[in-house]
């Protein structure tokens, strides 16, 4: 069986503790490697290359962190403007941070933390407690790195940035938003292999939509909802990955404690409803494939768990799962990447 490495973040109290942990995933099952203290409230971590990116969510402040896990665990901490940060994406030599609290996009590089970006969102949309104010959730580059995609819940907008010289945003003209449709709140998003389509988890109404994103700009062309009679009706989207063949998208819902599995049909423009299978636990707030596609790995947030699924790579089932560790925290946990080293133990990463 192939090795794994798994990376992961948790909340923290509000207060420095052990908030990422290194796992690993093999014949055995599932186990710490290493565990980093000092850090507060790691709401996201994003493993490249021989680094490991993580964000702080605390309020009226933000830091991202910078690990070396082949050096152990210390780390550097960037100050930078923001609020609330959750979520943190990679393009090029830049860091981009989103800060749900704020309203906030930070953009900063890779070589010394110096802020190369920074915006701040004003608006809102129909929902009167969630959307009375602009909250950036997460953004990604396209796959041609050209512009920087930002959702935000509070305004119900999938926002356009080019990405110029030094990691400069300027809105995008010919597009700078394009809307959602009201009361959804984008939450996270991920496109196909191919580029050429999008798929938004939309966190309050539990929707999955399907974007084209085509030269002239983004257009919705689809909608799904991940809603089943009987289900809590405090139900809330959350994560949304596409498995590493575009033959499948996965998305998690808490409350209803799911994941939503939808075969991608014509080559990314539509979607079948293909099973909805047990998280394994209590809100899965965040998941995460395998790069062989043979598993699923689920950070339940409330117990604070991950585990292991294996996964049936021609339908997309999901059976019971391989293994489990839990107790990783007092609060909260979440995963969010799943990567493979071909001569070191594979990478699955998270947040909490």
């Amino acid at each position: 069986m192939q090795s794994y490495r798994l990376y992961a973040g948790a909340y923290t109290d509000g207060k420095p503790g052990d908030g990422v942990y290194f796992l690993d995933f093999d014949a055995d099952g599932l186990r710490a490697a290493q565990v980093c203290g000092g850090v507060v409230n790691t709401s996201y971590v994003l493993p490249e290359g021989g680094r490991l990116y993580a964000v702080e969510e605390v309020d009226r402040a933000a830091s991202v962190l910078e690990f070396e896990p082949a050096a152990g665990t210390s780390f550097r901490r960037w100050a930078v403007p923001g609020s609330g940060l959750c979520h943190i994406a990679s393009n090029g030599p830049f860091l981009y941070a989103s800060g749900y609290a704020g309203g906030t996009l930070t953009g900063l590089r890779k070589s010394d933390g110096a802020v190369c970006s920074f915006l701040r969102h004003e608006g809102h949309s129909v929902h009167p407690l969630r959307q009375t104010q602009a909250h950036v959730h997460s953004a990604l580059p396209t796959p041609d790195g050209r512009r920087l995609l930002v959702a935000d819940l509070g305004m119900d907008r999938l926002f356009q940035y080019e990405i110029g010289p030094g990691g400069a945003l300027e809105p995008r003209g010919a597009q700078p938003w394009t809307a959602v449709p009201p009361g959804q709140g984008p939450r996270h998003f991920a496109f196909h292999p191919n580029g050429a389509w999008l798929y938004l988890a939309a966190e309050l109404k539990r929707s999955l939509f399907v974007y084209r994103n085509a030269p002239a700009g983004l257009a919705l062309t689809a909608a799904y909802t991940l809603r089943r009679d009987g289900d809590p009706a405090d139900s809330l989207a959350a994560d949304v990955h596409v498995t590493p063949d575009g033959n499948f998208v996965y998305a998690s819902v808490r409350g209803a404690d799911c994941l939503y599995c939808f075969r991608i049909l014509e080559r990314g423009s539509r979607l079948e409803k293909a099973g909805r299978f047990s998280s394994g636990g209590c809100c899965p707030r965040s998941f995460d494939i395998s790069p062989d596609g043979l598993y699923i790995a689920v950070a339940n947030q409330m117990p604070g768990s991950v585990t292991v699924f294996p996964r049936d790579t021609r339908t997309g089932a999901s059976a019971g799962g391989l293994c489990e560790m839990g107790a990783l925290s007092r609060r909260h946990f979440r995963i969010r990447r799943f990567r493979r080293h071909e001569k070191e133990p594979s990478v699955l990463a998270g947040g909490p």
